[in-house]
């Protein structure tokens, strides 16, 4: 029996327990939301890009090869500075030397061919012209006459194909010359080598890039340094060429560079080759800011180091702003055909206790607040939260509130 009881008083008191954890959940899932105001004031807005970047020279030069070879010998190292013309790299040599060899004796023998041609075709010629006095004579018959005006053809024919002969072996020779002349790399501008990728011994790979092997070293031209940023495409339409810049550089704590923005991207960084399918990327475009200041100052940079920067791509003074948590898009028809759906901004205000929402045309924007062109007066209470609340505003909705903050 008094186990019953127990079980019975337990039994009870969880139901109890359950039953306020019920009234807990249902209760305040249906208490009336109290909604936060702040009034619409004036301050001043500064819009920015912000991203994550690198330092790097304003001109770099990729040193590749553009022929296939073994490596013989590098003269350089890593950080040295170069002249233009200076040596970098040599490339084995042998099997350009042989064909430079193959080259010239190919031209001597066609050179040698049209001596024979030239000799064979001015004899044919002064034949000719006696048989065709004789011809003219009656002394010569006209069959003679005609095998004679062949002959001359064919050899005139024989010496425009040993001239063209020369043509094309001495073409050949140009091309052995060259390609034996690129086997001697030499530095293309001044600068220092800031990446030197080869080996001695290691094959040069000519051509692509992507390639081990295709790029010996880069030569940067630090005279001027530049911070490097990919900003994505909703960004890219506020960047302009002259906006001031700063940049802080991951090496270097507690130093900012001033800069200023250099050149933005026309074109996406999409990889080459890269095509459109149904899944929608986010594309990426380059922006490059010069770094402005002493030369003992930006000495301490090096290519590569990582950078934090920060353009300023707009800013306003004194003007009528709205928190940007106030702002709701709605849903609405766009123009034109009316086959897509667009947005609409829009705010609501607290008026005798009901909600009234007011369309708005916003300005410059920024992380926190959005500048106000119409539709709203200084001094207005605006919504500003609970933020899972907001989307259940509509207009003449009866809604409690705090008191907005000045």
């Amino acid at each position: 029996m008094l186990r019953r009881r127990t079980w019975m008083l337990g039994g009870a008191g969880l139901l109890l327990v359950l039953g306020g954890g019920a009234w807990k959940v249902f209760g305040r899932g249906t208490e009336e939301p109290v909604f936060t105001l702040e009034q619409v004031r004036r301050q001043d807005l500064r819009e920015s890009i912000q991203a994550n970047g690198e330092i790097q020279a304003r001109t770099r030069v990729n040193v590749g090869s553009t022929i296939t070879a073994e490596i013989r010998g590098i003269h350089v190292t890593d950080g040295q500075w170069v002249k233009a013309g200076d040596l970098l790299v040599t490339l084995d040599q042998e099997r350009f030397l042989q064909d430079r060899v193959r080259a010239e004796l190919t031209l001597n023998g066609a050179r040698q061919d049209l001596k024979g041609a030239l000799a064979a075709h001015d004899k044919q010629t002064r034949t000719f012209q006696r048989r065709e006095e004789l011809h003219a004579q009656g002394i010569v018959s006209s069959e003679d006459f005609q095998q004679e005006k062949l002959n001359l053809e064919n050899a005139t024919t024989a010496l425009e194909r040993a001239k063209v002969s020369v043509h094309q072996a001495e073409a050949a020779l140009a091309q052995a010359q060259d390609l034996l002349s690129k086997t001697v790399i030499r530095a293309p501008m001044a600068g220092q080598v800031t990446g030197l990728k080869a080996e001695k011994g290691e094959m040069a790979i000519a051509g692509q890039t992507n390639l081990a092997g295709a790029v010996l070293m880069v030569i940067s031209d630090l005279s001027e340094m530049m911070a490097e940023l990919k900003v994505g495409e909703l960004d890219v339409v506020k960047a302009k060429a002259g906006q001031p810049a700063e940049v802080s550089v991951d090496a270097l704590p507690n130093r900012i560079f001033q800069g200023k923005v250099f050149t933005v991207a026309s074109g996406t960084e999409r990889p080459a080759g890269a095509s459109f399918n149904n899944t929608q990327e986010a594309q990426t475009y380059k922006v490059r800011i010069r770094l402005e200041g002493r030369p003992e100052d930006l000495a301490v940079l090096r290519p590569g180091m990582s950078a934090r920067i920060a353009i300023l791509t707009a800013e306003r003074k004194s003007v009528l702003a709205v928190p940007l948590a106030a702002i709701q898009e709605r849903d609405t028809k766009a123009g034109g055909l009316g086959l897509m759906n667009g947005t609409r901004s829009v705010v609501f205000v607290v008026q005798d206790g009901k909600a009234q929402e007011r369309p708005i045309t916003m300005g410059l924007g920024t992380r926190r607040a959005a500048e106000v062109l119409e539709g709203l007066k200084e001094g207005e209470p605006v919504v500003t939260g609970p933020t899972k609340a907001l989307p259940t505003l509509a207009d003449g909705l009866a809604v409690k509130t705090e008191a907005p903050v000045r």
